[in-house]
Parts: structure tokens; C-alpha cells; sequence
């Protein structure tokens, strides 16, 4: 196996983000909430909502490249005009990994003169090399998966697909495959309906059945 990876559902989501308004929720008050783009979106609209909080901004970071790749390193960008001074602010993101996303943010956001500063994640790798202040789930480092997220689905399975076919495959045997290489257990139906909108994007080809990656990929 290559390593693991597995789809997040959404209602995954959902609890997890109601575990991190019940830890947040009587600990902190925060103004606004700073949701780390791309992963930590979805979560920090869902804890504005929660927490009955309307001042909800962004600030991207990249660490993350292809698919359980790391891009380099870690890299933001803000607004150089983000209203916080004198707020108390809540960041989010999905998951700290190896923290270098996230402990970049605090070192960022921090120079816009909030009066606080709490930090929140869905999930929170243990070996991370920074611990957010909340956290829905603790996931050891022994168990290191690639959590394939709801708003993150045709990209990684998109890319995983690419890292085992190559040679054109039934939509069976790249379904075993998937679980093979990376304990990815999908519905073949489903699969089926990915690599169909795949094909639309020009991203995968089929011909009699079978599927392959356009040549040049």
C-alpha cells in the first residue's frame, strides 16, 4: 500500500465542527472567525453559523500540493487590509498536519493587531509541530491518513487515480486497485459517476468500457 487515504462524509463534517463549538463555546468569545483557504472554508462558515458570528474572513495558505504531496514550503497570503485590529479571532482549518500551514497563519494574522488569538481544526495529527488550541479528533501518527474531504473529492481522486493507472482498466478492477494502493474503498457506481465527469473535463478517456489517463498525462 502506498498509504492510506478515505473519504470524509459530510455529516463527519458537521459533527466534528458542532464538537469544536462545544469546546470553544464558554472557553472563548471570539468577533470574527479567519478561515484558512482552501480546506479550512467549509468549516469556518459552519462555526460563523454556530457561533452566531457574521465577521468571517479568509487568508490563503499553501503547503499542500498534489495529493499527499507537500508543495514546498508553507506559504500565505492576506489581505493587507483585514478588519481584526482589537477583535478576538478565531482561525480554522480542516486539519493540522504538519502545522506549518497553521503556526504561518498565527505569525501572519498576528501582525493585524487582534486582542486574541485561538486556533481551531477539524482533526489534529499528533505529530503535528503545532497543537491548535481546539480540536474536534485527535488522529495518531501511527494512523497518518489522507482524508479525503467532501469539498476535495475529484481533485485527490482525480490524482490517485492517476498515480495506479496506467494501463487503461475496467471501472471494477480500478475500484480494487484504489483499495489496493491505498485502502480507498468507493463505491463502484459512484467511482463510475466520477470518472464520467472526469472524462467531460478531458481528465481520464473511455473507450469500450474501459478507462485511461489522455495521452501525455
Amino acid at each position: 500500500m502506498q498509504f492510506q487515504a478515505r473519504l470524509v462524509t459530510w455529516n463527519e463534517i458537521v459533527d466534528w465542527c458542532l464538537k469544536l463549538r462545544s469546546h470553544i463555546v464558554g472557553s472563548y468569545h471570539p468577533d470574527a472567525i479567519i478561515g484558512l483557504s482552501r480546506g479550512g472554508l467549509v468549516p469556518a462558515r459552519l462555526l460563523s453559523d454556530y457561533l452566531w458570528i457574521k465577521d468571517l474572513f479568509s487568508v490563503k495558505t499553501e503547503h499542500w500540493g498534489i495529493t499527499a504531496s507537500k508543495d514546498g514550503e508553507a506559504k500565505i497570503t492576506a489581505d493587507p487590509s483585514l478588519p481584526i485590529r482589537g477583535k478576538n479571532v478565531l482561525i480554522v482549518d480542516d486539519i493540522t498536519d504538519t502545522g506549518s500551514s497553521m503556526k504561518l497563519a498565527v505569525d501572519t494574522i498576528k501582525k493585524f493587531q487582534p486582542a486574541s488569538l485561538k486556533t481551531s481544526t477539524m482533526l489534529h495529527i499528533e505529530h503535528s509541530t503545532y497543537v491548535p488550541d481546539y480540536f474536534a479528533t485527535s488522529v495518531s501518527a501511527m494512523e497518518w491518513t489522507w482524508f479525503i474531504f467532501p469539498w476535495n473529492i475529484y481533485e485527490d481522486v482525480l490524482n490517485l487515480t492517476g498515480k495506479i493507472l496506467h494501463a487503461p482498466m475496467h471501472v471494477r478492477d480500478l475500484s480494487d486497485a484504489l483499495k489496493e494502493n491505498f485502502g480507498l474503498d468507493i463505491n463502484q457506481r459512484y467511482l463510475g459517476e466520477l470518472l464520467q465527469n472526469f472524462a467531460k473535463s478531458g481528465k481520464v478517456v473511455s473507450s469500450g468500457g474501459m478507462w485511461g489517463m489522455p495521452q501525455g498525462k
